[in-house]
Formats: structure tokens, sequence, C-alpha cells
């Protein structure tokens, strides 16, 4: 009985010490990536680096997006923005030097997705959502 009661409260103080919805520091995925692969995050920082993505999936399909590096106190991380373009569609855009929140899933894979220097990139931040902070 006391060890149920006991792993209970366990469960709630680490529920509640951890907020789902607040911003992480990039250092802390940067320090290990394979750690954080496939990771769901909240990052909040200044974007540098800007890019715009054209091009096609594997299946032949349209994408389109931006590329950006994100950048807080404690490090920098490369994020990418892509969705499959449509006619009437236009992905968020971002400006150099902006703040922003980006919600993403950490991807450390080779998938052969290069930055504008050609450097691939095996360790990123694939964006789902992009807020641009007031």
């Amino acid at each position: 009985m006391w060890g149920l009661l006991g792993c209970g409260w366990l469960w709630a103080a680490l529920v509640l010490a951890a907020p789902a919805d607040e911003a992480i520091p990039i250092g802390s995925i940067t320090v290990n990536p394979m750690a954080n692969n496939r990771r769901t995050v909240i990052l909040q920082g200044k974007t540098r680096t800007v890019n715009t993505y054209h091009g096609y999936d594997s299946f032949g399909r349209s994408i389109c997006g931006q590329g950006f590096i994100l950048e807080d106190d404690t490090g920098s991380l490369d994020v990418l923005y892509l969705i499959r373009c449509q006619a009437n569609e236009t992905p968020v855009v971002v400006g150099e030097g902006e703040r922003v929140v980006v919600h993403a899933t950490i991807d450390v894979s080779s998938d052969n997705v290069k930055n504008m220097e050609g450097k691939e990139l095996v360790f990123k931040a694939m964006a789902t959502k992009i807020i641009r902070e007031k």
C-alpha cells in the first residue's frame, strides 16, 4: 500500500516539475543530440541565416518552406519548416533576426537535406509550428 502511494507522489512530482508548454534551452538539446532524437520540444530564440526551400519530396510532391538557425543564450540549432505546397498556401515566413517560438521534433538522421553552404543537416529541429514573438 505505501509503495503504491509513494509511486503516486513521485509521478505527481515529475508531472508538475516539467510543464510541457515551456521553451527549453537549445544547449540542453545540443549537448547530446542522440538522446533527444524524435523528442518533441518547444524552443525560443532569434533567427539567423534564414533561407527559403522549394523542392520535391521522395514521392515527387512539391514541398516549400524555410530553414534557419535558431539561437538563444545557450547555443544554436538548424531548424527546417517544410510543408506540402498548395497553390494558395504560403508557409510562415520569418525574417532575419526575428524572435520566434518554435514547436519542433528533434531529428538526428541522414536524409540528404543540406543548408545553403552545402553542409548536410544530420542534426536539426523539424518545426511543426512557428510563432512570432511580439
